[in-house]
């Protein structure tokens, strides 16, 4: 699992198909109650990179993505922020989230001639 920056997010976007950001603060007990599920679904599946931002760090970070509540799971989806989802969230839904968000296709990007 990679901690995020504002400088790490958009190359970690760019190279991974789905990309799952938990947003949170050392301060706030509900994160630090969801944190382990996170944790635990991160563990279980290979396919997707598992990050965190610690908002407390990354302000700026939080700002830019628009983060008002905690803990905030936020989803891309090839290079797309598909996703957002604030509280704590249940070790189930999440891994049906992270598997309904799988499906979503690449647009395509050929122009015909």
């Amino acid at each position: 699992m990679r901690e995020l920056t504002l400088a790490t997010l958009g190359i970690t976007v760019q190279e991974h198909d789905t990309v799952v950001v938990d947003f949170w603060a050392p301060w706030c007990t509900t994160c630090v109650r969801f944190r382990p599920i996170f944790a635990d679904v991160a563990a279980q599946v290979d396919d997707v990179q598992f990050a965190t931002v610690n908002t407390d760090e990354q302000q700026d970070l939080a700002a830019i993505m628009g983060i008002r509540s905690l803990p905030t799971v936020v989803v891309f989806r090839n290079g797309k922020h598909v996703f957002a989802k604030s509280g704590v969230t249940t070790r189930r839904q999440l891994a049906e989230i992270i598997e309904q968000l799988k499906t979503i296709q690449p647009e395509n990007t050929s122009n015909p001639a």
